[in-house]
């Protein structure tokens, strides 16, 4: 099992999981998808969810290539903020890929979350 799942689960001392962070992801539809750590709090972390969608786990990613989409694009959209559980995170079958800084832009949706008051997900 790989370390982040230590890490998520209380089994590891030291944090491998960041602001930053990059991981593909099972989205549990058949595809895996690449989502990025913007904060980790007590409660959980906060994630982007990119669109792009790949039938087998991407061993890299070229950020670059990315994007959000929206809710009208027939193939799908992202999810420019999403606060999960650290257990909700675990269930993505998370494993990282590498790490970039997080933008203040990439921060919006969640400042609008925290002013909100807002929960996290739990599955």
């Amino acid at each position: 099992m790989p370390r982040i799942f230590d890490f998520l689960f209380g089994r590891s001392q030291q944090s491998e999981i960041m602001p930053g962070t990059i991981c593909t992801v099972d989205d549990g539809e058949g595809f895996y998808r690449v989502a990025k750590v913007l904060v980790v709090d007590g409660g959980g972390f906060h994630m982007r969810l990119y669109k792009n969608r790949w039938k087998e786990r991407p061993e890299r990613v070229d950020m670059s290539e990315l994007g959000l989409g929206s809710i009208h694009d027939k193939d799908g959209f992202g999810m420019e903020h999403v606060p999960l559980t650290k257990r909700a995170f675990a269930a993505w079958k998370p494993v990282m890929v590498e790490h970039e800084d997080v933008r203040q832009e990439e921060l919006d949706g969640y400042e609008i979350w925290k002013d909100s008051g807002g929960g996290y997900f739990e599955k």
